[in-house]
């Protein structure tokens, strides 16, 4: 009884986790942020003020501002599972396989718009702009995708 209810919990938890991340994204704006722009809005417009801003910031950077709904919809998909007490395979391989997905979701997104590097890299962040341009480099476009 006790396992279970540690276990709703985390779920619960996780759950809140993935929806703050998925609100955060949802609501982002380049406008939020002080490092895109001169006059930053002042509260941020995000749902969940600064700390929502930078943290979308940081995934849309990285990854691109469609791959980043992955790791939301993960952490959601985590805590549903464990609240229903059906506990997650968190094995060394699946944690591989999700990182692959989110890398090469993000550089197939980045291979869509390789004649403008600036389009590319804000839809492919900065780990689809890498992977796609090292690919198209070396095996060209259609080897790529």
């Amino acid at each position: 009884m006790k396992e279970r209810r540690l276990n709703e919990s985390k779920g619960v938890i996780l759950v809140a986790v993935g929806l703050i991340i998925l609100a955060s994204l949802a609501s982002f704006n380049y406008l939020d942020l002080p490092f895109y722009t001169s006059h930053p809005n002042s509260p941020p417009k995000n749902l969940i003020r600064s700390f929502g801003a930078y943290l979308a910031g940081a995934l849309v950077f990285l990854f691109g501002r469609l791959t980043s709904y992955i790791i939301p919809l993960f952490i959601l998909f985590l805590g549903i599972r464990l609240f229903k007490q059906q506990k997650p395979d968190l094995r060394s391989p699946r944690i591989l396989g999700a990182l692959l997905l989110l890398l090469s979701t993000s550089s197939l997104i980045g291979m869509f718009n390789l004649r403008n590097e600036a389009l590319g890299f804000s839809r492919g962040g900065l780990f689809g702009f890498i992977i796609s341009n090292f690919v198209t480099n070396y095996f060209g476009l259609l080897g790529g995708y």
